[in-house]
């Protein structure tokens, strides 16, 4: 439905070849042919055999994975009319890994990844899969990333999943510790957007009418698969921080994890989330229906929230949104907020 970097999301033929139809070393083909796999330091043994070889180098590695499933994290089709791609899920995967990743203050370098399809999913969404992936891979400059290995396997509900690791050239960006008179940041596009885009596309429009959103509603609903982690942030903030994490359930619901971690409160300046809604707005308008709430609960946004000493200065993109003080929990305006009401699996 929206124009993508990279190529194809989908094939408008009426019966499209599936995966039922297609070989198990067809669709590894296809997937060696479009997802950075080539050699790179690091990676001895990539895509082919049973396992992959790694040499790593001196420096301490990060390991991370993460899940999307169909019917949990995405809907083949929402209410709005809008039919999940496989770029959309591919490019999301990586981002989401990705920003772990740098959230740790480390540069990812390799990921396996499991491909769990229905019978019925057409090969061309696997190969929008892997196009998303490179693309995410290439735009949010992880130029050292590799795909070195993965399974496929048959399912009745689409599940893919990414484990990724990373080189920790500096010391780890930890949850622990924050210390009370830091200021709080955020580094990375404004808060609140995917969950202005979740409400855009769990409403329910003609199916036919997705092609007549606004120009803003579209470009807005992107930010659900297309998430912009900062990957420059982390490394450069692991020598000066003293804390930081990725946003990924909300900002109150991570904030409160990163204040439980490092035995402090977290205070939120109003006037800086006001600036925050301020832009969300301007760019969302009527979408952001829920105000300040998009801004405090809403999740899947997947910046990096991070403590600096006083007076250390801001890094680029970087703006100061609070300060770490004696306590425990988040506040605003001397309210205790519940960290609840952000995103949990299983609520």
């Amino acid at each position: 439905m929206f124009p993508r970097e990279g190529g194809a999301v989908g094939s408008n033929r009426e019966a499209p070849r599936t995966v039922a139809e297609a070989s198990e070393a067809e669709l590894v083909e296809l997937l060696h042919a479009v997802l950075p796999v080539h050699a790179s330091a690091g990676v001895v043994l990539g895509i082919g055999d049973d396992a992959a070889v790694l040499s790593p180098s001196a420096v301490r590695t990060v390991a991370t994975v993460d899940a999307a499933v169909e019917g949990e994290d995405f809907l083949s089709v929402w209410p709005s009319g809008y039919a999940t791609t496989g770029w959309d899920v591919g490019f999301k995967s990586c981002a989401q890994n990705l920003s772990d990743v740098n959230a740790m203050g480390a540069e990812a370098t390799s990921a396996l990844l499991v491909l769990a399809l229905p019978a019925a999913t057409p090969v061309d969404w696997v190969r929008g899969y892997a196009e998303g992936f490179a693309a995410a891979a290439q735009r949010l400059g992880a130029a050292r990333l590799r795909v070195v290995g993965g399974d496929l396997s048959g399912t009745r509900t689409l599940t893919v999943s990414v484990s990724m690791s990373g080189e920790l050239p500096g010391p780890a960006l930890l949850r622990s510790g924050a210390s009370a008179g830091e200021s709080l940041i955020v580094v990375g596009e404004t808060l609140g957007r995917a969950d202005v885009a979740l409400g855009l596309l769990a409403s329910r429009r003609p199916a036919d009418r997705v092609e007549a959103w606004d120009q803003r509603a579209r470009a807005v609903s992107r930010a659900l698969f297309e998430p912009l982690p900062p990957l420059s942030a982390g490394p450069a903030l692991a020598a000066i921080a003293g804390a930081a994490m990725d946003i990924s359930d909300g900002l109150v619901r991570d904030g409160a994890r990163l204040a439980r971690a490092s035995g402090v409160g977290l205070e939120l300046d109003p006037v800086a989330l006001q600036a925050e809604l301020a832009t969300l707005e301007g760019w969302a308008g009527r979408h952001a229906s829920r105000g300040l709430e998009h801004v405090l609960y809403g999740g899947e946004d997947h910046l990096l929230l991070a403590t600096l000493p006083e007076g250390t200065p801001l890094p680029t993109g970087a703006r100061s949104i609070g300060r770490v003080v004696e306590g425990a929990g988040v506040s605003l305006a001397g309210e205790h907020l519940d960290e609840r009401r952000g995103f949990d699996h299983f609520a």
